[in-house]
């Protein structure tokens, strides 16, 4: 089977005030700590979803598309040349590949955990690829990852005993990542 990872990188930052992609965590970029999650987790090709700018990046199919218009982009991409996608934001820099491992490992069609739509690992099928462009295109305005995530049939399971999800979003998200 195969197995790409897409990482979401596209956000404007705001509450951030800085491209979150260039931020440190252990002596490489949070970019670096995703795609090497990924890589870790199996993944054989990496996309970075809102970044035209680096190798294997695609730009936004529309201007403020959101997260879920960028995950479209990458399935696009992709196609029917994987048959899996492992799908993490940039700024959830403790994810671990043994984490991603455990929503690849799931036989239904997705998974993501409880209440949160990141991480998520997704098998492809043209089913699944026309059902996420449609929730993405039909939309009035652009819908939540949560919205597609339940479009193409995701399931979500339960969170694993001590494992922690945190999006850091914020100069103080930082800090409290740092004084761990």
């Amino acid at each position: 089977m195969s197995l790409a990872g897409i990482v979401l990188c596209g956000g404007k930052s705001r509450r951030m005030g800085v491209d979150k992609a260039g931020l440190m965590f252990e002596g490489r970029t949070w970019l670096e700590v995703a795609a090497d999650a990924l890589t870790a987790a199996g993944a054989d090709r990496i996309l970075y979803s809102g970044r035209p700018d680096l190798p294997g990046g695609l730009a936004d199919p529309a201007v403020d598309s959101g997260p879920a218009g960028g995950v479209v982009a990458a399935l696009t991409q992709v196609g029917a040349e994987v048959d899996q996608v492992l799908c993490v934001p940039v700024d959830m820099p403790e994810l671990s590949p043994d984490t991603l491992r455990r929503l690849a490992a799931y036989k239904g069609i997705g998974a993501c955990f409880e209440g949160q739509p990141l991480p998520f690992a997704l098998r492809l099928s043209p089913a699944v690829l026309a059902a996420a462009h449609e929730c993405v295109t039909t939309a009035a305005r652009p819908p939540s990852l949560r919205a597609l995530l339940r479009q193409v049939g995701c399931v979500e399971l339960p969170i694993p005993t001590g494992l922690t999800l945190r999006n850091l979003n914020t100069p103080q998200d930082v800090a409290a990542l740092r004084a761990k």
